[in-house]
């Protein structure tokens, strides 16, 4: 990741940490506020999109676990316990302990605009017993927002190889 991407990416989070904390409570949203905080569109191809998005979460150090790409569907986990190589969870200070899935389907508008819907679940569990002591929905926007970016970024990037 470039100094300049690290650095916008550490001083958006700040700023969404500050106003609202990292893993906000969902329960004071509605399914509505959280479709519109989760969903982005994408301008490229499906193949693109779809591609883009596993290639953003191996990025951030995620294991692919699960893809259909007839449906769109990519399932992902990290162990923040075992992974150091995410720059973005250490940014948002994610800390050990912690396990992250994230769910990302991409959908069809028409054949130059693609919309995704990327759901983020965190998971705290005990260090000594391995029990789970917490689990949640990220709801924060400016995490999604950054990841639909770097899948806009990463689109723009096979599309400019021709692919």
């Amino acid at each position: 990741m470039k100094l300049h991407s690290l650095f916008s990416l550490m001083l958006v989070c700040a700023i969404a940490l500050l106003g609202s904390g990292c893993a906000s409570s969902s329960a004071n949203l509605s399914p509505m506020q959280k479709r519109q905080i989760t969903t982005h569109q994408i301008e490229g191809s499906y193949e693109n999109v779809y591609r883009a998005a596993m290639t953003v979460l191996q990025d951030q150090g995620y294991v692919v676990k699960n893809t259909d790409m007839a449906s769109g569907l990519i399932v992902a986990n990290v162990d923040r316990e075992t992974s150091e190589s995410s720059q973005f969870w250490r940014a948002l200070w994610i800390d050990k302990g912690t396990f992250i899935e994230a769910t990302i389907t991409v959908g069809t508008i028409n054949d130059s605009l693609q919309e995704i819907r990327i759901s983020l679940q965190l998971t705290r569990y005990n260090r000594y017993d391995g029990g789970k002591t917490d689990i949640k929905q990220l709801v924060n926007p400016a995490v999604y927002q950054e990841l639909a970016n770097q899948i806009t970024v990463e689109t723009k990037r096979r599309e400019a190889l021709g692919r």
